[in-house]
C-alpha cells in the first residue's frame, strides 16, 4: 500500500479488522475445533453451535485467518497509518478481544520478544508496535535533511 492508498483512506474515521487465531495446543489436545470460517478477506462465518448448520456472517474491512503472518497484518493495517502519521494525522490502533485471543501476540510479538539479541527485523513473530516504531524512525532517518521536528 502506498501513499495513494493512505490518502484515499484518510477520510475514513474507523476501520475494523479481525484476526482469528489458530487453535492452541490445549484446544487440540481435547479435540476442539474452530467454529469460525473465513469466507473471504472481508467476511467470516461463525457457527452458533459446534454441530449445527446455524451460522452468522460478519463483514469487516479485512479478515485475517489463523495462518496469517505478523508482517501481513502489519502491512495491511498499520503501515498505511504510519504514512498518515508522517503526514501529520493522528492515528490509533486499538486491540480488543477476550483473554487468550492473541492481542498481545499481534501487538508485541511472539515468545522471542523478550530474548536478548533478537531484534524485530530478525523475528517473524515481531508485533506491530516494534514494526511501527522502526518504520517511523526509518522514515525520519531517510528524511532527516528535509524534516524539522522537536
Amino acid at each position: 500500500m502506498g501513499k495513494e492508498k493512505a490518502l484515499e483512506d484518510r477520510g475514513q474515521n474507523i476501520q475494523v479488522f479481525v484476526r482469528c487465531r489458530p487453535l492452541n495446543q490445549a484446544e487440540k489436545n481435547v479435540k476442539a475445533f474452530s467454529i469460525v470460517d473465513i469466507t473471504s478477506h472481508r467476511e467470516m462465518v461463525v457457527k452458533e453451535k459446534p454441530h449445527t448448520n446455524l451460522t452468522k456472517s460478519y463483514q469487516f474491512d479485512r479478515v485475517f485467518g489463523p495462518k496469517s503472518q505478523q508482517l501481513d497484518v502489519y502491512r495491511a493495517v498499520v503501515e498505511p497509518l504510519i504514512e498518515q502519521v508522517m503526514m501529520g494525522y493522528n492515528c490509533t490502533v486499538f486491540a480488543y478481544g477476550q483473554t487468550g485471543t492473541g492481542k498481545t501476540f499481534t501487538m508485541e510479538g511472539g515468545e522471542m520478544r523478550n530474548e536478548a539479541g533478537i531484534s524485530w527485523d530478525s523475528d517473524p513473530t515481531s508485533g506491530i508496535i516494534p514494526r511501527a516504531l522502526a518504520q517511523i524512525f526509518d522514515t525520519l532517518r531517510e528524511q532527516s535533511d528535509s524534516l524539522e521536528y522537536s
